[in-house]
């Protein structure tokens, strides 16, 4: 059974030293990472030589952001263009309707709907294109219930071509075993975030709220049952993800969080 693939997303932004931020992108593939979502970065400057750059480390762009906003009025070209200059085939929903309340908005049900309609249908038209869309979870998307129905539920329900970009981290923090999520979802899965955090003690987080979060395998995550549960269901990549910095600097947590992912054997 093949091993997984590491990539991360956040943590180190380019800044004004753009020479600065390939050093930690040398450091992070000579480490073992293979990816990186949110390759946006690369569209900066010369963005032929900086792919060049970027693959020669033996790094590839995972994924680009999809605004839902653009989704819902049927604007998909900057998607495709941004995807196909990064050589990536999937793009990926952040925000929607569906986890509105971790930005203060009170979910409403015919939103929730409008979006997972509005997701289908822009999976169908990227899929022309050779893009696989994607939507990544929070926890309200488990929290938030409908008629009995949590909103997560309702959208793989009532959508067939979206694959979901699992947060492991998330999902546990809204009171559901990932594993089974992952099992029970398993042929709409496109990745997992790995994310880890800290309970009892809550943070602000861009006006909503946020557990503490800690880098993966030191907090609440059970890291060795997920990690074994997407290797058995196929999944290529694992990325690491942590919304905000505990104690450790961003290299050091992306350092301490790939050889924890390694050391349970299942990641590469």
């Amino acid at each position: 059974m093949n091993k997984m693939k590491a990539g991360w997303i956040g943590f180190i932004k380019p800044g004004d030293d753009f020479e600065a931020y390939w050093e930690n992108l040398k450091q992070l593939a000579a480490l073992g990472y293979r990816g990186m979502e949110g390759g946006e970065a690369l569209l900066r400057g010369d963005v032929d030589d900086n792919l060049k750059r970027f693959h020669d480390l033996g790094l590839q762009v995972l994924t680009v952001s999809a605004n839902i906003k653009d989704l819902r009025e049927g604007n998909y070209s900057d998607i495709v263009a941004k995807a196909k200059r990064l050589k990536t085939n999937r793009a990926t929903v952040w925000v929607s309707s569906i986890n509105s309340s971790f930005w203060n908005e009170e979910p409403v049900y015919d939103d929730v709907m409008r979006d997972c309609e509005v997701m289908e249908k822009a999976a169908e038209k990227l899929e022309e294109e050779g893009i696989t869309l994607c939507y990544h979870n929070h926890h309200q998307d488990f929290l938030v219930s409908f008629r009995g129905v949590c909103c997560f539920d309702i959208l793989i329900y009532n959508t067939e071509k979206l694959k979901i970009e699992l947060d492991v981290g998330w999902v546990t923090n809204g009171l559901q075993d990932p594993c089974r999520v992952m099992e029970r979802i398993k042929d709409r899965l496109a990745a997992i975030h790995v994310k880890d955090y800290i309970n009892g003690e809550y943070r602000e987080k861009e006006g909503g709220w946020a557990p503490i979060f800690t880098t993966v395998g030191n907090g609440l995550l059970k890291l060795v049952p997920v990690l074994e549960t997407a290797q058995k269901i196929g999944l290529e990549w694992a990325v690491v993800e942590q919304d905000q910095m505990h104690n450790l600097s961003p290299m050091e947590s992306l350092t301490a969080s790939y050889l924890n992912m390694k050391e349970t054997g299942f990641v590469l």
